[in-house]
């Protein structure tokens, strides 16, 4: 074998021993994974449903995934600041977000988004909230028969708090709007927490937020219904709007968590795994009910399924209320 033959061979040798190590690198980390704590963005103020809720899946995590999980919050634009954070992230399963529906479909469906529904692996869903309007207990409102009849009086001037633009709660808003015909002045915050503290505090006349949120401050505030489609055993007395003539407005936020796409299926395996174990343990379904969370569990396939239904059901719905795409 003359000089420059043997130079080729050393070469080709050398590519395929990298290449060999570097698939076997591959395989140690995804199957020591995790080997570190995982962050968990939550696109919300701390204190709100979905924050507080994350942090009991925290509270398990070690037990069952190996390592923490760490919440970290990114308020601000209806949860847009965080989803559009988690978009830019490595897809390697150490950085997962809560998501919320139907905020991550509609949020890209009328507004400049650098995330989409393709930007999101789901791993879970753990619950449903039902959207409920709220007043404080003090409040002249009575009823939502009483709300409508001031929207009527003085159009464009009755102020309501959201969690954010094309959240479920503001989506819930429009539906009302349009059955009722009336006009409310929305005012949209980084999350719940703040706009609970506006509501508490007497800056908006009602707000539109998670039942989870309302019940937990039952003695402060009176819920005047609830957009489900029928009575809901936390609060067995609240009237649902089809009961007050409303059956349009029927609107909950759903949360789950998702990886970012493209990270490797082994991954995504293990974390499935791991948090439909935390979904089964007792005492995390008792801390989940003592903080008035509505439980829907979804495995990995059966979200998947529900993000494309949901899709469909929430384009039309933008539709419907005449919303600009």
């Amino acid at each position: 074998m003359n000089g420059k033959k043997f130079l080729i061979f050393i070469l080709i040798f050398v590519i395929l021993l990298l290449s060999t190590f570097g698939c076997f690198d591959s395989k140690t980390n995804l199957q020591d994974f995790p080997n570190k704590p995982i962050q968990l963005i939550v696109s919300y103020s701390p204190g709100a449903a979905t924050d507080t809720q994350a942090r009991i899946i925290a509270k398990y995590a070690k037990k069952y995934l190996g390592q923490e999980l760490v919440i970290v919050n990114k308020p601000g634009g209806g949860g847009s600041v965080g989803w559009n954070y988690f978009s830019s992230v490595a897809p390697d399963g150490y950085i997962l977000t809560a998501y919320n529906l139907p905020h991550i479909i509609t949020q890209p469906l009328v507004g400049q988004t650098a995330y989409n529904l393709d930007t999101f692996d789901p791993i879970i869903n753990w619950g449903q909230d039902p959207t409920v309007f709220a007043v404080t207990k003090d409040s002249p409102i009575k009823d939502l028969h009483d709300l409508i009849q001031k929207a009527k009086q003085v159009p464009g001037k009755l102020t309501v708090g959201t969690a954010g633009k094309f959240v479920g709660q503001h989506m819930a808003i429009l539906q009302l709007e349009k059955a009722a015909n009336i006009d409310v002045k929305d005012i949209p915050y980084k999350g719940s927490a703040d706009s609970i503290a506006s509501l508490l505090g007497k800056h908006t006349d009602f707000i539109s937020g998670n039942l989870s949120d309302m019940y937990r401050l039952e003695d402060q505030v009176r819920i005047l219904a609830i957009a489900t489609k029928e009575r809901h055993p936390l609060v067995p007395n609240t009237p649902t709007f089809a009961e007050l003539g409303y059956p349009e407005v029927v609107m909950s936020t759903d949360r789950g968590i998702a990886a970012k796409k493209g990270t490797p299926k082994e991954i995504i395996d293990k974390l499935e795994k791991g948090f439909m174990q935390i979904m089964k343990d007792s005492r995390f379904l008792e801390d989940m009910k003592k903080a008035g969370a509505d439980m829907l569990i979804l495995n990995r396939e059966q979200v998947k399924k529900e993000f494309e239904k949901r899709k469909v059901l929430y384009e039309q719905l933008i539709k419907s209320v005449n919303v600009n795409q």
